[in-house]
């Protein structure tokens, strides 16, 4: 998946320095934009960036490009895909029967009638950030918009499997990455800290053990 990241000096930086009762409080808030790439047909997709006003229903977050009237949005439900399918009308936005929303990280399909891009408008998420893989089956990517191997080497659980989406011949790609505890996630060649996914770009996880919490760190 083809993706552009542009932050920082290409979208806003925004850094304010407080003193309080003497001791220094710096806060800092990253706001930018994700381009994500899509085709004509499915995309696996995980939201990047979390919306500056906190509000994660999808009419106030995706987007889709000019001329893709009629595409449709498709949100796991743990067990199954939503039987709620958001429609995209050009020039009024989703058309829903019912409030769907999608969370930092988790990832949906999106089956498009164009290629083009969805760009993504947010704050990006810093410091230690909260991570959970429950058991079961779960649509993931990474909560930080950073090109990077995921989930990293040491999280797992013994036997769990990443699935990625392959764009271009839309299906689930052959390569598997199988996590061995003490070595990491394995790609049927050699170990690593996992797929490298570009920002934007989903996964489906599947945890065969108890529920992983995990922080992740990250500090531009």
């Amino acid at each position: 998946m083809r993706t552009k990241a542009l932050l920082g000096l290409a979208a806003l930086a925004v850094s304010a320095a407080t003193c309080v009762a003497q001791s220094n409080v710096y806060s800092l808030n990253i706001v930018g934009y994700v381009n994500v790439d899509i085709t004509n047909g499915f995309n696996f997709i995980n939201l990047p960036l979390k919306p500056s006003d906190g509000n994660y229903n999808i009419t106030n977050t995706i987007v889709m490009p000019a001329g893709a009237d009629g595409a449709s949005l498709f949100k796991w439900t743990g067990t199954a895909y939503s039987s709620t399918i958001p429609t995209w009308v050009d020039g009024m936005g989703w058309y829903t029967e019912q409030a769907i929303s999608i969370g930092l990280g988790e990832s949906f399909f999106i089956d498009s009638p164009v290629t083009g891009k969805i760009t993504f408008v947010g704050e990006v998420q810093t410091g230690a950030i909260a991570n959970t893989i429950p058991a079961g089956m779960t649509p993931l990517g990474n909560k930080v918009p950073a090109t990077e191997a995921w989930p990293g080497k040491t999280v797992g659980n013994d036997g769990d499997t990443i699935f990625v989406w392959n764009k271009a011949q839309k299906r689930w790609d052959s390569t598997l990455w199988t996590f061995v505890a003490g070595e990491g996630w394995f790609d049927g060649t050699a170990f690593s800290g996992g797929p490298v996914l570009a920002p934007g770009q989903g996964v489906f996880y599947q945890n065969l053990g108890a529920a992983i919490n995990w922080t992740q760190n990250f500090n531009p």
